[in-house]
């Protein structure tokens, strides 16, 4: 019993950790900057903030209910690098999050959190949500639900 207990919880700690990428502001920018016409709901959480965890089963059955829409969301995690995979990837699998997460690896959020929101004082929960083709991007700062997640839809 032990044992395949043991597997489970490997095979669980893998899944994880292939859901999440480690990047630079850089190649997280080429997301929300992409040209297709798909809304990006980005979520910045990280794993020691309760208003983010309590958010984030909204934003996954909101992203299950859009699964047919060109709406994809997408997490960035303001953990620790160096720290992730015991408070991160935990996260991951006891909320069993489905959708890309990027592991932020900036060690000055002022030199990105700008680029994100000219206004934002660095609070999490925030969501940015972008849609190049439509030219739309709405910066919320504050925790979201799912019904509050369908108004923003462009």
């Amino acid at each position: 019993m032990f044992f395949s207990a043991a597997i489970f919880s490997c095979a669980d700690i893998a899944h994880a950790q292939s859901n999440i990428e480690i990047v630079d502001f850089n190649k997280l920018q080429q997301v929300f900057l992409n040209k297709s016409d798909t809304t990006y709901y980005i979520n910045f959480f990280a794993s020691w903030c309760a208003p983010c965890i309590k958010e984030l089963p909204d934003f996954e059955l909101f992203a299950k209910e859009q699964s047919n829409q060109k709406v994809k969301v997408i997490y960035v995690s303001l953990d620790m690098v160096n720290t992730y995979q015991q408070s991160l990837v935990p996260l991951v699998n006891n909320l069993k999050l489905t959708q890309k997460i990027y592991l932020l690896n900036e060690s000055d959020p002022n030199n990105w959190m700008n680029k994100i929101n000219k206004e934002w004082s660095g609070a999490i929960p925030a969501t940015l949500i972008v849609n190049q083709q439509k030219k739309y991007n709405k910066f919320i700062s504050n925790s979201l639900s799912n019904s509050t997640l369908k108004k923003y839809l462009p």
